[in-house]
């Protein structure tokens, strides 16, 4: 009988603790960014302007992911670059934002199916191609897409060499 009750009593404890994390993430109070500690506010400073924006679930978790490695790493990545490295990045997101939804699930999709070593040559092109204007830069990449990797490889070095003037 004592037996069973244990079993019960660490069923619902087993219970109480899964169910913490969803609670967590459905908090009601938004963090106010002075409440935030310094290490916290130093790592999340990039977004630092539009923390009061955020939704409170979203700070909790923003808060939760500064102890993750990856998003440190991704953090301070963030601060080494220049000025005009990270307007080009804003400018990029917008450019997303602004895309019809269809057009981001079928990019999302085209990613999440590309293996690591497509991936790596994706960002590798993006960074061989990103002086060319937009206009070009997308046509351009369009056109590597369609060749086979080794040939698309060969056509990189090239346009490499012959990198135009700056357009920031």
């Amino acid at each position: 009988m004592k037996s069973n009750q244990l079993r019960m009593l660490a069923l619902m404890a087993a219970l109480t603790c899964a169910t913490l994390p969803a609670y967590a993430d459905d908090r009601d109070d938004a963090i106010a960014w002075r409440d935030l500690p310094a290490d916290t506010r130093e790592v999340l400073a990039p977004i630092a302007e539009r923390w009061d924006t955020l939704k409170p679930r979203q700070q909790h978790r923003l808060v939760r992911k500064v102890a993750d490695k990856t998003y440190k790493h991704s953090a301070d990545r963030w601060k080494s670059l220049s000025p005009e490295e990270r307007q080009r990045i804003k400018q990029g997101r917008e450019r997303f934002k602004d895309m019809p939804e269809e057009k981001r699930k079928e990019l999302r999709q085209r990613w999440q199916n590309m293996s690591e070593e497509e991936r790596r040559e994706a960002v590798k092109a993006r960074r061989v191609l990103r002086h060319y204007p937009p206009e070009e830069r997308h046509i351009l990449l369009e056109e590597l897409r369609k060749l086979p990797p080794e040939e698309r490889r060969e056509q990189l070095k090239k346009l490499k060499k012959k990198q135009p003037e700056r357009h920031d």
